[in-house]
Formats: structure tokens, sequence, C-alpha cells
């Protein structure tokens, strides 16, 4: 899938790339289980496991996750953070806005894009984080 546009921001994305840490409901031997997420250990552990996938993600991939996150954290209530969050973690945080702001600043030590003026929050359970790739770039016009 064509990455939509510079101002699309999807809150799936946060679920999707928490998904990548492979916990499922039901799975008692999983690491994650013994984490607590409200914790700086509970954090810092999570990072560590979320780098390498961060790293693995595509240019694409990676700025509308960073532009979803800060939207996320500036725009999204509550309830709508922890929906996101929701089958994720074994134990979902008791403060997801400040959970998700914990794990950024461990994530994207840059800190994370302003969200923008022209931000457009498009919920779309079935867009994929990992089908996104940039526009193909144009190529120089000749002067006529």
């Amino acid at each position: 899938m064509l990455y939509p546009d510079c101002g699309h921001v999807n809150g799936f994305y946060l679920g999707q790339f928490l998904g990548m840490l492979g916990w499922r409901s039901g799975q008692a031997a999983h690491p994650l289980t013994y984490l607590d997420p409200d914790t700086e250990v509970g954090l810092d552990t999570l990072a560590a496991l979320l780098l390498p996938h961060l790293d693995a993600l595509g240019e694409a991939q990676e700025a509308a996750l960073a532009r979803t996150w800060a939207y996320a954290l500036n725009e999204f209530d509550d309830r709508d953070l922890g929906w996101f969050l929701l089958g994720r973690l074994p134990e979902p945080p008791r403060h997801p806005r400040a959970f998700l702001a914990g794990l950024a600043r461990r994530l994207f030590p840059g800190g994370l894009p302003d969200p923008g003026p022209h931000a457009r929050r498009l919920d779309r359970p079935g867009d994929s984080l990992f089908d996104l790739v940039p526009p193909p770039e144009r190529g120089l016009r000749s002067a006529p």
C-alpha cells in the first residue's frame, strides 16, 4: 500500500507495532507475562525488545509510526489510547498516555515529530503499518 500522505495517522499502527512483541492472550509462558508496563524497568525492557523491530521498519513505516505516536499523545483521549493498546500486553498500563510517552522517550531519543496542523486521523483497522511504502520519486523534468 502506498503511503497515503504526509498528514495521515492511524491509531491501529500503535497496536500493530506493539504486537511485534508476540504476546497473545492466554500465553502464560511468554516473558511479557511478568512485566509491569508501569515501571521504569518495564519500559526499559519493552524498549529493548521493540528497538530491533523499530530498526527493521522502512522509512515510510517509521515516519507513519512516529507521526501517529506523536498525534496520539497530543490528541487521543485516554480511552482511545487504551483501546489501541488492548490485547498487546498481558497487563495493560494503568496510565496509557504516560506509558506511551515513556516508551517514546526510549525508542525515539531525538523526540517525536510535531503532529502538524494538517494531520488527518484515519483509524482503519485493515490498513497495515507493515505494508506502507513511500510514494515513487518523481523524476527531474528537463527544461523545454
